[in-house]
């Protein structure tokens, strides 16, 4: 491992040099190595002020939120308030789904690692704000199916982890946002983290921003926040970078947190990192509970990514080197900006050099993979070209709620464009114009794409970004 002066000059480098060719407006990245920490800001945090990004401003946590919701919840599991292996619905009564044989199969385990297979992904009702609102997106899932049988697959879950904050809300008897911080982020030390969307007012805090199609400026992105109802799933949280040191030296010292206090045991610690379920899929690392557990140079970290509304967030922890990674960015390239400085923190703190997660081999794509996949909103139609595979994205929102939600979280996007891939091994395909390079960062992995067959629980489908979609035809 590298001091961490060097590791500085690092990120300062990423940052400078390639956030005007990213077109990332602001990004900050802090990194903990025992008692040691570096952080690092560059550009601006809000595109209507001008306000500069700076290494205590706040961001919003995105799908992050989900370990820090795991790690509350098992707090209720180790007081014997919840039963992980329990239906759901024991804890949250109004919990039903279209098929009700399969919603009572779905465990409180399977709400936090995304094994539940509940088809509403991108659900996020807005009408009902407070204390009400989590209750709000339950009032839904009648009307929503499962992609496979409950427990034999892996499909990302944002209803389950709304499912699993509303356990934290009728167990404590207090709105999503009192929970987590009592739960959470008093015993934690989080002193700046919040669920209270008017407290950005009170700091300073980062709002989102994306590349104008027409004129290719930056502009700042004209939602703050997705709806509360999806607040356990990832919506409302708001935190500092130092917010997530603490955190995470949390989970590296077996449940104590720096201000010496005992969070969670260190058994539930190590459960946390225990494989749950695995694809087997290099796109699709194993799952624990609440982290994916990616392995990179040498080493396993687990992880989590988080979207807001034109924002995004890296989390993770490298337990063989004591070491805790943060970043947020914000534009354009704001995923791939995450990635460079999580891979740059990887490779400095390890030795190691962060590779793709196969080996690549030029591959023709298989005819049986032409058709059309569909998930809640989502439908792919994919085409062959020779030896290409063609996918085409199309947005389907559920109702106008939905479509206004889906905008704001990525504006700027422009009507379905194919996007040719190429395979790179048996069953697996990357984008065309990925550099292998890219192909290692946690979320350069993510946009792999694999071709799963079918077996006796679920249809035949593509895996990507965490995301199992089933052959319509």
């Amino acid at each position: 491992m590298s001091d961490l002066g060097t590791l500085r000059d690092r990120l300062t480098h990423v940052l400078e040099t390639r956030s005007a060719e990213l077109k990332v407006a602001g990004a900050v990245v802090a990194v903990s190595v025992g008692g040691e920490r570096v952080a690092v800001a560059h550009g601006s945090a809000n595109l209507n002020t001008g306000q500069p990004f700076t290494t205590d401003t706040g961001f919003l946590l995105g799908s992050v939120t989900k370990v820090l919701v795991t790690t509350a919840l098992l707090r209720l599991v180790e007081r014997g308030a919840v039963d992980l292996d329990a239906p759901a619905r024991r804890y949250v009564p109004e919990f039903t789904l279209a098929d009700p044989d399969a919603a009572a199969a779905v465990t409180v385990r399977m709400l936090v690692n995304h094994t539940n297979g509940i088809d509403s992904d991108g659900l996020c009702p807005t009408p009902v704000r407070g204390r009400d609102a989590s209750r709000s997106y339950t009032e839904h899932l009648p009307r929503m199916g499962v992609l496979f049988e409950p427990g034999t697959y892996l499909h990302y879950t944002n209803p389950g982890f709304v499912l699993a904050g509303r356990i934290l809300e009728e167990q404590t008897g207090l709105p999503f946002e009192l929970a987590i911080e009592r739960e959470l982020f008093e015993p934690c030390g989080m002193a700046d983290a919040t669920g209270v969307q008017t407290q950005a007012f009170l700091r300073r805090t980062a709002i989102g921003a994306y590349t104008d199609p027409e004129t290719g400026a930056l502009r700042a992105t004209p939602r703050f926040t997705l709806g509360e109802s999806l607040a356990g799933g990832g919506s409302t949280l708001i935190v500092t970078v130092d917010d997530l040191m603490a955190f995470g030296r949390m989970h590296l010292s077996g449940g104590i947190a720096p201000n010496g206090a005992r969070v969670l045991s260190t058994e539930w610690v190590d459960a946390m990192r225990t494989p749950t379920f695995d694809l087997g899929l290099p796109q699709g690392p194993p799952m624990g509970l609440g982290w994916w557990l990616f392995p990179v140079a040498g080493t396993t970290a687990p992880w989590h990514g988080g979207g807001s509304p034109n924002g995004v967030s890296s989390f993770g922890i490298l337990p063989e080197h004591d070491a805790v990674i943060a970043s947020f960015a914000t534009g354009g390239g704001r995923a791939v900006m995450n990635d460079l400085l999580h891979v740059a923190a990887v490779e400095e703190l390890t030795g190691r050099s962060v590779t793709a997660p196969i080996d690549v081999t030029p591959t023709p794509a298989h005819d049986a993979v032409a058709g059309e996949y569909r998930a809640f909103q989502t439908r792919i139609v994919a085409e062959k070209d020779g030896d290409a595979l063609v996918l085409t994205r199309h947005s389907e929102p559920y109702d106008e709620d939905h479509a206004a939600q889906s905008l704001a979280y990525a504006t700027g996007m422009t009507d379905p464009v194919p996007l040719p891939y190429r395979g790179v091994a048996p069953g697996q395909y990357a984008p065309a114009d990925a550099d292998e390079s890219a192909l290692g960062g946690f979320y350069g992995r993510m946009g792999l794409v694999a071709a799963v067959p079918a077996d006796g629980a679920r249809r035949a489908g593509l895996h990507t970004g965490f995301r199992y979609y089933p052959k319509t035809a």
